[in-house]
């Protein structure tokens, strides 16, 4: 056992408060929900230690910790450092004792560019979406589809700019990113995809592209292929699909689109609207990507670091999400009590 986890007497000592903060509850949850040993056997892929040595690398369990408070409180990262640093709440979660020296914030750094750079932030992502199946808490009854755009916080580029940059890159610009039009406004930066499994509003799938490619092209991507039915809004309404629903025997909830000199029906828009009361499920989940974990935003210059931000929203929401489902459903237990 690496010794660096071992509780101090300092550890002891301040652990006798009496008082409990909505954070400390918070993390306390999340602590014991989550069974963390095989992510920390993710984090461990991405230690270069080897048999002629090499800086060994800081404990799984304090940066795959860090990582998680990083996106629960929407901290930078000298930020977390020091908060880890003058938060006992954050020390206890992250397991790191008060004898024991809280990494620089460029280790974190490192560390998380470390697993977006190798898509082990999505297998973080799968691997707690396999707890919660394992939990009970995936209904099955159906899948919600939908898109949003996460604006960047670059200028758009012309033309002539991206060509400069093709030819001198610059680490400082998004070269990533590219824009869309949606309701006659130009935006410029991402879409964030997900596919949520209705009724729970737990995210099954994920899918991250430039915001100019349309919705409907990353469909296959958000569905599982288990579910009993498929909603969405119109943009991936498709006839082909619809033929597909009634082969295939599954409920088709994508809203009908009024077309060129065959406008809806008043029974479609009457079916339009029961199917928008599901397919609105998914502005819940994306509330808290933007707002409560900090995507508003895209802020990183590249696709593959504004993906594992979007990702590590995500597992945010489905742990958070799942905790408080969890508390619907009988016999629902934390892992720490399996």
């Amino acid at each position: 056992m690496d010794k660096r986890h071992q509780l101090s007497i300092l550890d002891q000592w301040a652990s006798n408060s009496t008082q409990v903060s909505r954070s400390t509850k918070r993390l306390q949850e999340i602590d014991e929900w989550i069974d963390w040993e095989p992510l920390y056997e993710i984090g461990r892929r991405i230690d270069k230690t080897g048999p002629k040595g090499g800086q060994p690398c800081k404990p799984v369990r304090w940066m795959i910790r860090g990582l998680f408070l990083q996106y629960l409180y929407q901290l930078s990262d000298p930020q977390l450092e020091d908060h880890l640093i003058d938060r006992l709440s954050f020390r206890r979660f992250a397991g790191l004792p008060l004898d024991q020296t809280v990494p620089d914030f460029t280790t974190f750094w490192r560390f998380r560019e470390a697993l977006a750079s190798e898509d082990l932030v999505e297998e973080l992502f799968e691997e707690i979406t396999d707890q919660l199946d394992a939990k009970g808490l995936l209904l099955r009854q159906g899948t919600v589809v939908d898109a949003t755009i996460i604006d960047s916080v670059n200028r758009p580029l012309s033309d002539k700019k991206r060509e400069q940059l093709d030819a001198d890159p610059s680490p400082q610009i998004d070269t990533d990113a590219n824009s869309t039009k949606k309701g006659g406004t130009y935006y410029f930066g991402y879409k964030g995809h997900i596919g949520v499994d209705a009724g729970s509003k737990l995210i099954r799938k994920i899918a991250f592209t430039p915001a100019a490619p349309h919705d409907s092209t990353v469909l296959e991507d958000l569905v599982c292929e288990d579910e009993r039915s498929l909603f969405g809004d119109k943009a991936y309404d498709r006839d082909s699909l619809k033929q597909m629903a009634r082969d295939d025997g599954w409920y088709y909830g994508i809203l009908d689109k009024g077309k060129r000199n065959d406008p809806l029906s008043s029974s479609q828009k009457k079916r339009n609207k029961r199917h928008q009361q599901v397919r609105s499920q998914v502005e819940h989940p994306f509330a808290s990507i933007k707002d409560r974990y900090g995507l508003r935003w895209a802020k990183a210059k590249t696709k593959v670091r504004n993906k594992a931000r979007f990702v590590m929203a995500s597992i945010c929401w489905n742990i958070e999400r799942g905790i408080t489902w969890s508390k619907k459903q009988k016999n629902i237990t934390p892992a720490r009590a399996t």
